[in-house]
């Protein structure tokens, strides 16, 4: 006697590849690098954890027979992938520990195990402190607030983004130590006190991939977990142990100067001049001389790029510099045709926005270097 259902390819494929995030290499557990199947022939249910990262989905199916068995993930993962066919049916025989997946002219057997010992997956009973977002306006808050997490594995909690939720919005925010990125939702969260959830940037480059373009998405928490339930997907992640920075302390009150410069032009123009740059030596030096801005890298060895551009606003002379990574970065992921500057002095943190951003605000907090020699002419 055998077990079959029909699936669609589609639907599945793209399933998988979500769930293939959460088959990580270096586990210790083996049978985490199984993806765990259920069928009661009207709905597939597919699971994948590393412990960390919990994924959960449903698809309709028809089929018949009532099993769950777990599979090897990746092997699987490729060979759902490579059939062309839109429908597939995947076979079960009660003889051996085989699964087939079948498709017209093309056949592929894989081994199986049993589902015993595959571990539970966080849960929760809807009864957990939650929230509604926006869910366009949330992708788009993470594009920007996580630009600054650390690369520094050693530092748990600067290697994610902090989840702040306070009574009227949400903040996301990112910091390596040397700048900090901050995106704020308005939101009536219904939450008497503020609640910092410290959450992995591994989870939270996955958002664009779970969440849908349109409506609201439900995200909820306890003490060790965030929640994120779908219709046909449940996505958890390990919340990260520790204190985020006081990011509060260091955010500048008074800014009451500010300079506007095209977008797009101003990104060019570092990018050139910026053909010097080595690991080494990074710095740009940036001339406002109203109304040009002149651009300056100057190498010890290979010598001085320079260009300029026009801006508006502050009309009195100022000099800057700035790691020239952290002014690409910020002007590649930020849209509409301007990006503002707003400072109070030449030697204290300003803050990088975009006019454009809409539903959100966001500042892009830097300080500037100091270089000992003085400009080239």
């Amino acid at each position: 006697m055998s077990n079959q259902l029909k699936i669609g390819k589609e639907r599945l494929s793209k399933t998988l590849g979500l769930l293939k995030n959460a088959l990580d290499r270096r586990v210790t557990l083996p049978i985490l690098q199984h993806i765990y199947l259920k069928s009661d022939g009207k709905e597939l249910i597919l699971k994948a954890t590393d412990m960390d990262l919990s994924f959960e989905a449903t698809i309709p199916i028809e089929g018949q027979g009532d099993w769950s068995i777990t599979i090897p993930g990746r092997k699987f993962i490729d060979t759902i992938q490579s059939f062309p066919t839109a429908e597939l049916t995947l076979e079960i025989t009660d003889s051996a520990n085989r699964l087939w997946v079948r498709a017209k002219d093309m056949n592929s057997e894989q081994n199986i195990q049993p589902s015993e010992g595959y571990p539970e997956l966080p849960s929760h009973n809807g009864k957990l402190a939650q929230i509604k977002l926006p869910i366009q306006k949330l992708k788009e808050a993470i594009s920007l607030a996580s630009i600054a997490v650390s690369r520094d594995t050693t530092k748990p909690t600067m290697a994610a983004v902090l989840l702040h939720i306070q009574k009227t919005n949400i903040r996301l925010v990112s910091t390596d130590g040397f700048r900090l990125a901050i995106a704020e939702i308005p939101c009536e969260t219904k939450i008497n006190e503020d609640v910092k959830l410290v959450v992995p940037r591994r989870a939270l480059d996955l958002f664009p991939l779970l969440l849908t373009s349109e409506g609201e998405v439900t995200i909820a928490w306890d003490a060790t977990t965030l929640f994120i339930d779908q219709p046909g997907l449940k996505f958890s992640a390990r919340l990260v142990n520790g204190n985020f920075p006081a990011y509060e302390k260091v955010i500048p009150q008074e800014l009451p100067k500010k300079v506007l410069m095209d977008r797009d032009l101003f990104g060019k123009r570092l990018r050139f001049v910026g053909l010097k740059k080595d690991d080494y030596n990074k710095n740009v030096r940036l001339v406002f001389e109203y109304p040009n801005l002149k651009i300056i890298f100057q190498h010890p060895d290979e010598g001085t790029n320079q260009s300029t551009l026009p801006f508006s606003g502050e009309e009195q002379s100022f000099e800057l510099a700035f790691n020239i990574d952290y002014l690409t970065e910020i002007l590649d992921r930020l849209t509409g045709e301007d990006v503002v500057y707003q400072f109070k002095d030449e030697i204290g943190q300003g803050v990088f926005t975009s006019p454009s951003i809409e539903g959100f605000t966001f500042r892009y907090i830097l300080m500037p270097v100091r270089f000992a020699n003085p400009t080239p002419a």
